[in-house]
């Protein structure tokens, strides 16, 4: 092994004080690691101890190790920092030296991705090295070994600073190489980090925040979640995104039923309704219109708690105007006096007697629909297509069975956010 090539990777035991102007960041650790990263706990650390451990650089002041210590002296307004200066011989080994020097610090699972993406070159020397060194060769092939440039430049390379454990087999695959390297267990979980990130980049181009969603998906759930979304064509993969990214699913899986469900429903007749988030307006709608499949009467005398009963508002006098927009919905009276209460989910309303019609015989079943509807109405973490789908439903006295499906779907995904809400 040549000793002065070795010794050429290691940094200097002298450690110089360096003003902070003079150094600067790698291009690829922003590239890796991101630029917004939380200094508050180490600032409260320098600032208490008053020391900093020394920071890793070239000879140009280009940071190698320590682009948060940097940072944060910076922030403390510190003038100077230790550094120790370090030699290198390849680009190769510079890069190596970078993911290798971050290693105890805590990564996401798309830094460690974005680390492999780096090392995947270095990592494919290396797999090609190492089938040089296996492969039974005679005194000629040593010979052009020995002049093998790639060879001659990973015989010295510190494979010290990381303990791969990688057996003959997996030594011949590239991925795995790269795993092991960045802690990712084993290759084919690193390809799949591979594509997802890939799509999410080329994606960024156009919708930078639904490309977050996506990464941020991959750090907080898995990685498999991340690649399944790369196989998705790209208009149902931003549709996905959307939906989890105005929280109207938490998966991949639970934007995929509502995706579904809204294929149940004609997004053409969807669209027609003035109002998708809240209940139609009424202001150019006859106060004859309601579905077909609804009887009502007007009562004869006083409705008692409990009835189910038709929203009917005139159309004047003109401060009657919000109210109005429930003409058309059912809900259920919870008191009467002067003026009747009616619960309509998100809302109680107070309505004089002409202002509501009685639903004649309600179901069981309806009956105990209608109670759900009302109990997620309540709800203002329901998201907008799920609320869209409630006002239709609470325009109607029978549903078929793929909208109570969807009934149940709405539902579970409520259910869900409490369950994690409480958990926290």
């Amino acid at each position: 092994m040549n000793t002065s090539q070795t010794q050429s990777l290691k940094s200097f035991d002298v450690i110089e004080y360096v003003p902070l102007n003079h150094l600067k960041p790698h291009p690829r650790n922003e590239a890796i690691y991101g630029r917004n990263e939380n200094l508050t706990d180490l600032m409260e650390a320098i600032a208490l101890k008053g020391y900093v451990r020394p920071l890793l650089i070239k000879t140009d002041g280009t940071i190698i190790s320590g682009h948060r210590r940097w940072r944060t002296l910076l922030a403390l307004g510190w003038e100077k920092a230790p550094v120790q200066v370090c030699h290198f011989e390849s680009e190769d080994e510079e890069l190596f030296v970078l993911i290798a020097e971050n290693r105890q610090r805590q990564q996401t699972t798309v830094q460690k991705i974005r680390e492999g993406m780096i090392v995947e070159p270095l990592a494919r020397k290396l797999r090609n090295c190492y089938a040089f060194q296996t492969t039974p060769r005679t005194s000629d092939s040593d010979t052009v070994l020995s002049q093998n440039p790639q060879h001659s430049s990973m015989e010295n390379f510190p494979l010290a600073r990381f303990n791969l454990n990688l057996s003959g087999k997996q030594m011949q695959l590239t991925e795995n190489i790269v795993a092991a390297i960045v802690g990712l267990g084993c290759g084919r979980t690193y390809r799949k980090g591979r594509v997802a990130i890939q799509a999410a980049d080329l994606l960024h181009i156009d919708e930078p925040k639904l490309a977050e969603v996506w990464l941020e998906m991959m750090n907080q759930q898995s990685i498999d979640a991340g690649y399944q979304l790369a196989t998705i064509p790209g208009e149902k993969r931003k549709m996905i995104l959307d939906a989890i990214a105005t929280g109207a699913a938490k998966t991949p899986k639970q934007a995929k039923i509502l995706l579904k469900a809204q294929t149940i429903f004609n997004p053409i007749d969807m669209k027609a309704e003035p109002d998708s988030q809240s209940p139609t307006s009424a202001e150019n709608q006859s106060l004859t219109d309601k579905p077909d499949d609804i009887k009502t009467t007007q009562q004869e005398g006083t409705p008692s708690i409990g009835t189910w009963v038709m929203i009917k508002i005139p159309l004047v006098p003109k401060e009657r105007i919000p109210q109005r927009k429930w003409n058309g919905f059912w809900g259920r009276i919870t008191a009467v006096g002067m003026t009747v209460k009616v619960d309509m989910g998100s809302e109680i309303l107070s309505l004089l007697l002409s202002d509501v019609e009685v639903i004649e015989n309600p179901q069981p079943d309806f009956c105990q629909v209608a109670e759900r509807i009302l109990r997620l109405q309540r709800f203002d973490t329901v998201h907008e297509f799920g609320k869209m789908i409630l006002n239709r439903m609470q325009k109607r006295l029978s549903w078929d069975a793929a909208t109570l499906t969807y009934l149940d779907a709405v539902e579970q995904i409520e259910l869900a956010h409490r369950a994690i809400e409480q958990a926290f």
